[in-house]
């Protein structure tokens, strides 16, 4: 399940990803100061492609937003279960002192099951919030374009059109992907899935002691002792 989550969501990221990258590629084709060219840019041509290139963001736009209704859930839903089996692996293989009943073989096996799970589950979130960045990125980039043209010495239209283009991207701006509306997927939640599994692997450590977590270790150790038969 995690393989076909994982793999679809970087399926459908990297596809919009392209479309971003496309966009980005055709406004590179216009003129240098947007200054018609004689035998190859009109001013109308420049125009149109503007308008063009503003409504093809605009549809992106929508099918990002699209995206993060659609598949919010499934995010929100894989990030926690991901994070739990993180949290969990590392537990395992810092608290030698409640398996330390385990023989070496079973021991071995135990770290090595634990360390494949954390590495699956970091691998994918990784992968994940990666296309994510990489989306923003090419988002962020298109506004750097904008900037760079002198609005007072562009014809009216063209300026219209750089306006309507900045105010189309500061709208856009906040429809990013999130999983569910609870968080925003971006670099920084790489800071805070680490701080949290710091935090939360500290706990589980000096709760030890406790009932429940001596249950969890027992249960745990039966586990590895039965697949090391």
């Amino acid at each position: 399940m995690d393989y076909v989550v994982a793999i679809s969501l970087c399926f459908f990221l990297q596809n919009i990803y392209v479309r971003f990258q496309t966009v980005n590629d055709i406004w590179k084709c216009l003129p240098a100061d947007l200054v018609p060219v004689s035998d190859q840019w009109t001013h109308i041509e420049i125009v149109v492609l503007m308008e063009n290139t503003r409504l093809l963001h605009a549809e992106l736009c929508d099918l990002l937003k699209m995206f993060s209704l659609g598949y919010g859930p499934m995010l929100l839903g894989f990030f926690i279960f991901s994070f739990i089996n993180m949290l969990f692996s590392v537990y395992i293989v810092l608290n030698f002192g409640a398996l330390s009943n385990s023989n070496s073989i079973t021991s071995v096996f135990k770290n090595i099951l634990a360390m494949l799970i954390y590495v699956q589950s970091v691998t994918f979130l990784m992968s994940i919030i990666t296309f994510v960045s990489f989306i923003n990125e090419k988002r962020l980039e298109m506004v750097s374009y904008l900037r760079l043209y002198r609005i007072s010495n562009l014809h009216l239209d063209i300026k219209r059109q750089i306006k309507m283009f900045m105010n189309q991207i500061s709208v856009c701006d906040s429809d990013q992907i999130s999983a569910f509306g609870f968080f925003n997927i971006n670099l920084n939640l790489v800071t805070s899935v680490l701080v949290l599994l710091i935090s939360g692997t500290t706990t589980l450590i000096q709760m030890k002691d406790h009932p429940i977590i001596l249950k969890l270790n027992n249960d745990t150790y039966s586990f590895f002792q039965k697949l090391s038969v």
